[in-house]
């Protein structure tokens, strides 16, 4: 992945949200009375929110919410299949 990428499109201060935002859709995919359409909705809207209080109500802010939003989504979509990888490897089987 070329992180070349993020540092033209997301600022530096914004890169902070995103292991944030990871966890915390951790937190809600395991979480059993939380849908599993909900979690990347909810990274967005607090992406927003986190980045709006950081830079003020202007629309790069919206922005940056959306795309570290969007940068924590492929994070764990990321590890999701390297560890499905890893796994499947080890046993030769489908344990997906």
């Amino acid at each position: 992945m070329d992180f070349f990428i993020l540092e033209n499109y997301i600022y530096p201060e914004s890169v902070v949200v995103i292991p944030v935002l990871y966890l915390i859709g951790l937190f809600l995919n395991r979480t059993p009375k939380v849908p599993p359409w909900v979690t990347p909705w909810v990274q967005v809207v607090l992406g927003i929110v986190f980045c709006i209080g950081n830079y003020g109500l202007i629309v790069e802010a919206v922005l940056q919410g959306i795309l570290v939003a969007g940068a924590a989504a492929l994070m764990k979509d990321l590890f999701h299949k390297a560890n499905y990888l890893e796994k499947k490897g080890k046993n030769g089987k489908n344990n997906c």
